[in-house]
């Protein structure tokens, strides 16, 4: 009996042509891993101390040489025992090519794995025109921030937070720059201020932030000291704005401008229109006879406005400062605390509206300089965090002229805590951030991130997300300041010279929007997605 060999030789081939496939799998993942691997260094070089490569690019490389050498050999020998079955050239060609074709997902998936989390720019505004124009301040307007609002000198420029296709524009009045807007929209009103070069802001804009449309305008007469873009002056809170004036408070509808109350705020708290009765005002909250006072920030929430009033007595060698309360519905004083100053107010910047907190600095070095953070409703003794420490100095605000208007502030306030940016001692800027508790300003956590933090946004309950010189998006809990997700932090990708120090960082659903004050040599906005 003779056995029939073609069985037999049918396995073969078989085995002989998966092998060719299997090689130029290999060849395939060697293509692939050198394109990924080459084209993840940012700028062609990286690998120094202050640019280090992007995650997995040096395994991937390494792995790409190793898969060339692996798989040309591979493929001469599978190709020279299947010639040997099966003669011809087309076959085996189109054999290698299947086996480069099915190595792609699996080599795409092998690389996200090794690489980690990413993120990558999905969209950048075109540049300012004009060069000379800064970003002064940010609002998000709608559901998960649908609508990013850059208000600049000379106008507002609404985004689509999705895509960045620019929504709607409005333009300033002639010779007129922005020189205020409230913290945040309410009611889907956002307040803005302008002024002409060297005088005071004393005009008022109702804008409907949906469509860019103003609402009205109110003239008022300014704060002396403000002769250019300052924050602080306008705030707003459910169906009211409000601003401060030359030693007065005004509050307008929000809806339709009209006036509802003037607060004056000169002179002493016994002879002030609105004032709070004798009995109802707390102890240390007048000012001596004959000081002039004037309101120098101002913050509304929860149906009352808290405005800083500084004040120089009539022999000019005293200030002193108080923190003023007022009823949002009729503008009456409904208290009055003393805050501990003796020198002129250098630095007085609202940090939470809601708990209320407050960044104080005075011009006497030995003065002070702490976040006071206020409870409740009452006006009573804050709690003190100092700026300056013996383990860090606190980086609330950027020390550039940065988004004048509404600054970008390296702080969140939220379920009881601050979190701050930090810099060590002898650190070049802050490079940490830290914890601390707003009912007795104890320091509860710190977390060193390896580099220079740029920004610092909300990013859910709990959470606060990082943004570091190194391109890197960190989540943190701000219970006890431990990493979320991965201790690497998420990798921004082709960012680089495309983000400011000075950077705002914003949350729009599943895209983190970068907002830079110089919108010329770099974007005014970029969204990047992972």
């Amino acid at each position: 009996m003779v056995e029939d060999a073609r069985p037999r030789a049918g396995w073969t081939a078989a085995w002989a042509a998966a092998a060719v496939v299997a090689a130029g799998a290999v060849v395939g993942l060697a293509v692939e891993f050198h394109w990924l691997g080459w084209t993840s260094i940012p700028g062609g070089s990286c690998g120094s101390d202050l640019d280090p490569c992007p995650d997995g690019t040096m395994p991937t490389i390494l792995l790409a040489f190793l898969c060339t050498f692996a798989g040309f050999a591979a493929t001469a020998a599978a190709l020279a025992a299947f010639a040997r079955i099966r003669p011809g050239r087309t076959l085996p060609a189109v054999l290698v090519v299947v086996g480069m074709l099915l190595a792609l997902w699996p080599g795409r998936q092998f690389y996200v794995w090794l690489r980690g989390p990413v993120l990558d720019p999905v969209w950048q505004a075109d540049r300012d025109r004009p060069s000379t124009v800064r970003g002064l301040g940010v609002w998000t307007v709608g559901e998960n921030a649908a609508t990013v609002v850059r208000v600049r000198g000379d106008a507002l420029v609404a985004y689509d937070s999705r895509d960045g296709d620019r929504r709607w524009s409005l333009t300033a009045p002639v010779r007129g720059s922005v020189c205020a807007m409230s913290a945040s929209v309410v009611d889907g009103v956002g307040l803005v201020g302008f002024g002409r070069y060297g005088k005071p802001c004393d005009t008022v804009w109702g804008v409907d932030v949906r469509s860019g449309r103003k609402l009205w305008q109110r003239e008022i007469s300014g704060v002396p000291a403000f002769t250019t873009a300052s924050d602080g002056l306008l705030t707003a809170d459910r169906g009211v704005a409000v601003a401060l004036a030359d030693g007065a408070v005004h509050g307008y509808d929000l809806a339709d401008g009209t006036l509802r109350w003037t607060a004056n705020l000169r002179g002493t708290s016994d002879t002030r229109d609105g004032g709070a009765d004798k009995a109802d005002k707390k102890e240390g909250g007048g000012v001596d006879a004959g000081a002039e006072c004037e309101p120098l920030v101002g913050s509304a929430a929860g149906g009352t406005t808290r405005v800083v009033v500084t004040c120089i007595a009539g022999d000019a060698t005293t200030t002193s400062a108080r923190l003023v309360t007022l009823d949002n519905a009729t503008g009456r004083e409904v208290g009055s605390r003393r805050l501990p100053v003796e020198s002129p107010v250098d630095t007085a910047m609202v940090v939470s509206a809601d708990p209320f907190t407050l960044l104080l600095k005075e011009r006497d070095a030995r003065g002070v300089a702490a976040v006071l953070a206020y409870s409740g409703t009452g006006d009573g003794d804050p709690v003190e965090i100092p700026l300056s420490g013996s383990e860090e100095d606190l980086a609330v605000a950027p020390m550039a002229d940065a988004f004048a208007a509404r600054p970008a502030l390296s702080a969140t306030v939220g379920d009881g805590r601050l979190v701050v940016a930090a810099a060590r001692p002898g650190a070049a800027g802050p490079d940490r951030v830290v914890g601390y508790s707003l009912s007795d300003g104890k320091r509860l956590w710190h977390q060193d991130l390896g580099g220079t933090v740029t920004a610092l946004a909300p990013a859910g309950r709990g959470q606060v997300a990082v943004l570091g010189g190194t391109d890197r998006l960190w989540r943190l809990d701000t219970g006890d300041g431990h990493r979320l997700e991965t201790d690497d932090g998420t990798l921004v990708r082709d960012v680089d010279g495309k983000i400011e120090h000075t950077a705002q960082l914003l949350r729009a659903d599943d895209t983190w929007l970068v907002v830079n004050s110089d919108g010329d040599s770099r974007p005014p906005v970029l969204g990047v997605r992972g």
